[in-house]
């Protein structure tokens, strides 16, 4: 039952990262507005 290492940093870093999730979301909005600030 051991995972690969392979398997650990895919996981780790795309699969179950909720902080590039959410900057995966905030893209629609800072693309239609001229600032972060705007699109907050």
């Amino acid at each position: 039952m051991s995972a690969h290492a392979s398997d650990i940093t895919r996981n780790g870093l795309w699969s179950n990262n909720p902080a590039l999730v959410q900057l995966l979301g905030l893209c629609p909005l800072l693309a239609v507005s001229n600032s972060v600030v705007n699109a907050l």
